[in-house]
């Protein structure tokens, strides 16, 4: 598969729910695809009680969804250990 194919066929799993070492999340964005070295697959955690944002200044300022950034590629230029287990529950999710 083509790095752009392979592009396209992670945006097609933008806003699917997954499972992300054992917490509820949702797919919302993939950053810096045009450096193929460099992606990201971008998460929204969704646990029971979102973690405290703070401003600029450490203060508390409200509580909202974790995001978490996924690495698409690992030193090797290979696909991440992480972007294979979140594909890999996916999988199993759409089966089950």
């Amino acid at each position: 598969m083509t790095h752009d194919a392979f592009t396209q066929h992670l945006r097609a799993l933008i806003g699917r729910d997954c499972l992300y070492f054992g917490r509820d999340c949702r797919i919302v964005e993939i950053l810096g695809d045009s450096d193929p070295d460099q992606g990201h697959l971008v998460l929204e955690a969704f646990d029971v009680v979102p973690p405290i944002q703070t401003d600029q200044f450490g203060q508390a300022v409200f509580r909202a969804n974790e995001h978490i950034e996924v690495p698409i590629h690992g030193p090797e230029g290979e696909f991440s250990e992480e972007l294979m287990h979140l594909l890999d529950g996916l999988e199993a999710g759409a089966l089950g």
